[in-house]
């Protein structure tokens, strides 16, 4: 046997997860009892702060992140980029201290009443393991869905008392989520682009998360196709000094419209056409045109 806290590390260790964003209070303090020597913490001035180096740090390496938050004030404060992780879709596990369980019953300072639903719903995944032995596979889980696509954060509540506990070691789960698209359908949409007479690409934050710059380089120049970005897209995807570039989308669906005009086929590329941030009227794609869409995002898809 070793504690939560030895067994927490070491699969923290075999996650490739030795990079630890926070800003702690005394509920976090165990947790960083004998920090190895192989892990940095990144102090951050205040928890928004935090979150926000967690994000753009996950989003350069391409794995989830780590951030440790101070209990639910700590979560309060950080919720406005919780947010927007999420609409990013970037790998993010975020934890919070939470007071000793056997205080709980008496509502002490600082606690989490119903800590799980503090960050919901702009997390994929969130948990306060009943046992504090179940800490390691809390954790372990809260990686592999944020991993997942399409990527997010997940949150996990530890009550400062679970540090200390006896625990089994825990062993990295091996897990992939990779999806090579439908052959059929990708097919499909490959023969309606070769057919264009005046197509359009339109690209979105996923080609910057699968790396994808370079493709749809190519694939534009292939077929002469203009390029927009995506309305409201966290990534640059395609470069701005390049022929072909056309612009960027607004989110309002009549200029979107105008602005895709007299193309017979648009393919979108790793986020949503037709996000919109204020009213619209009339249709959504301009007479005539025929739209592929590829994504990693169901509900995007949807």
């Amino acid at each position: 046997m070793t504690t939560v806290r030895d067994a927490t590390i070491e699969l923290l260790r075999q996650l490739g997860m030795t990079t630890v964003f926070g800003n702690p209070g005394s509920t976090e303090l165990p947790m960083f009892r004998d920090f190895p020597s192989d892990f940095r913490y990144v102090l951050g001035l205040q928890e928004s702060v935090v979150l926000a180096m967690a994000d753009g740090f996950a989003q350069a390496t391409g794995r989830a992140a780590l951030v440790n938050l101070h209990s639910s004030a700590g979560t309060g404060h950080a919720m406005g980029n919780v947010f927007t992780a999420y609409k990013n879709q970037t790998p993010l596990v975020v934890t919070a201290g939470q007071q000793a369980r056997s205080i709980l019953p008496y509502e002490p300072f600082l606690f989490a009443e119903r800590a799980t639903e503090l960050p919901r719903p702009f997390v994929k995944w969130a948990v306060e393991p009943a046992r504090a032995e179940d800490v390691p596979a809390a954790i372990a889980r809260a990686f592999v869905v944020a991993m997942q696509p399409p990527h997010g954060p997940t949150f996990v509540s530890i009550p400062i008392d679970d540090w200390d506990r006896d625990c089994a070691p825990f062993a990295a789960p091996r897990a992939g989520a990779t999806n090579p698209g439908d052959p059929a359908l990708l097919a499909q949409a490959a023969a309606m682009l070769a057919d264009a007479t005046r197509p359009a690409i339109v690209v979105g934050a996923g080609v910057a998360r699968d790396a994808a710059w370079n493709d749809v380089i190519a694939l534009a120049e292939r077929h002469r196709a203009r390029v927009f970005v995506a309305p409201m897209s966290a990534r640059c995807s395609f470069p701005e000094d390049h022929p072909l570039f056309a612009g960027f989308l607004n989110a309002a669906r009549e200029q979107i419209v105008a602005a895709l005009g007299g193309h017979d086929v648009i393919v979108a590329l790793g986020g949503p056409l037709s996000l919109y941030h204020v009213e619209g009227h009339g249709p959504h794609l301009p007479d005539g045109a025929r739209t592929i869409f590829i994504c990693d995002n169901p509900a995007q898809a949807s």
